[in-house]
């Protein structure tokens, strides 16, 4: 099973420590043993970590693992209990054991799945069942290692431009703060989960900067494009030093005025260079005009407009450097419309479409606006990302052996909470 699904991130973090043999372990007899969850409005919390860990359990010790709601109070014999805890952080989590029982307790999926893979540490080694305590945090941890065949990690996200120090009541009631200060750690948590290569943001202001570039400072990354005291660049990149080196940058902010909102719409490219393989690329990083032509006429060409002269700098990007070029944003464009068709027929290929191991295919919106908090579902037209998405990956220029692995679109809750746009991930494998 794939790395990025998150069913098995918790293997993962058991590689990280060293891992466990699934061979000549002693474990309980079968029929003893049950996993349970417990069942909220977001069951992937509980629920997802629970049949992993049970899985992993029956190959560890040759016996069937159930796993089962905890509404079946009346099961038998030793269990381990995965629970969602609205009151803990979202990447908090506590471990209570005994010689019966075992309570996992997290705030969010990764920290249930960090916990999960501690006691399975501590079952293989024989201590699963015992009286302890384990508590912490995976703030601070890199949780989603690359493929051993990737060579190149891309995150974009439109993280919503609020930045106002007041709630708005619905937000407010419903428990959830939505201030720069609340959200920038858990931004920052994302890029240190994954450390991508580069990060691409939309609609990215001066005070989230003051919030979060800090933070991933201490992880090592450095804006490609400092704005300074001059226009603000509403979609920046930024680069991990120890990764890769930044060879030419350029910021382009659209106009006229009538098209850009208040100097949020823009475009910025950067080229790099791989320190371990000395491949280069481009990538190239954009929020598109937002209004539908009934709100405003003529905002569907004026989009068509705006990738023109993206593409046309795509151009300068190739003629200099022949190099693969990434191109992603959010575009407020279907791929079946004018502006994004454009790129389609000049050879741009959705990374979506060309990932050779996973892609997630869904549209990557949900619903954030003050008086639908928190809920996941989307008012797009269509769930599917062909139809449905208006955030774009797409890949220009490869060369013969350069190629997608994976296209992942993020959707652990806590991200729900943050902005309506769900994080893409991409992970290629480039032509060394």
């Amino acid at each position: 099973m794939h790395l990025i699904n998150r069913l098995s991130v918790w293997l993962v973090c058991l590689c990280l420590t060293g891992g466990i043999q699934a061979k000549n372990l002693p474990g309980p007899s079968a029929g003893k043993y049950t996993v349970v969850y417990t069942p909220s409005a977001e069951t992937g919390i509980a629920q997802k970590p629970a049949m992993e860990l049970a899985r992993k359990l029956t190959e560890m010790t040759g016996n069937r693992i159930a796993v089962a709601a905890d509404t079946l109070s009346s099961l038998r014999g030793k269990r381990i209990s995965l629970q969602w805890e609205q009151t803990f952080s979202p990447f908090a989590y506590r471990v209570d054991a005994n010689r019966k029982f075992i309570s996992i307790k997290a705030g969010g999926e990764w920290a249930m799945e960090y916990a999960a893979s501690l006691v399975a540490d501590r079952i293989a080694g024989k201590t699963g069942f015992g009286n302890y305590t384990l508590e912490g945090t995976v703030e601070g941890k890199m949780l989603f290692p690359r493929r051993r065949d990737v060579n190149l990690r891309i995150l974009v996200d439109n993280i919503w431009d609020y930045s106002a120090e007041t709630l708005p009541k619905a937000w407010e009631q419903a428990g959830i703060d939505c201030r720069d200060k609340h959200r920038a750690p858990q931004f920052a948590q994302m890029v240190r989960a994954y450390m991508p290569d580069v990060l691409a943001l939309q609609e990215y202001n001066r005070h989230m900067h003051n919030e979060f570039y800090p933070l991933i400072q201490a992880y090592g990354y450095e804006i490609a494009y400092d704005s300074g005291d001059g226009p603000w660049n509403n979609t920046p990149l930024f680069f991990l030093k120890d990764s890769v080196e930044l060879k030419e940058v350029k910021y382009h902010l659209y106009t006229p005025e009538q098209w850009c909102n208040a100097g949020t719409k823009s475009f910025a490219w950067a080229v790099f260079r791989q320190k371990s393989t000395g491949t280069v690329f481009a990538l190239m990083n954009t929020h598109l005009w937002w209004k539908s032509d009934k709100a405003q006429p003529g905002s569907t060409m004026a989009r068509a407009a705006q990738i023109r002269l993206l593409m046309a700098d795509a151009e300068i990007i190739r003629q200099k450097y022949d190099c693969p070029i990434f191109v992603v944003g959010d575009m407020n464009s279907e791929e079946p419309s004018v502006p994004i068709q454009q790129f389609l027929q000049a050879g741009y290929l959705p990374c979506h479409s060309i990932a050779t191991v996973y892609a997630n295919k869904d549209n990557g919106h949900h619903v954030c606006s003050p008086s639908e908090v928190g809920r996941r579902e989307s008012k797009r037209k269509s769930v599917k990302r062909e139809v449905g998405a208006i955030d774009h990956c797409l890949l220009y220029n490869a060369k013969e052996g350069d190629e997608v692995k994976v296209f992942d679109c993020i959707q652990s809750y806590f991200t729900v909470l943050l902005t309506d746009h769900y994080p893409n991930l991409i992970d290629a494998a480039l032509k060394r």
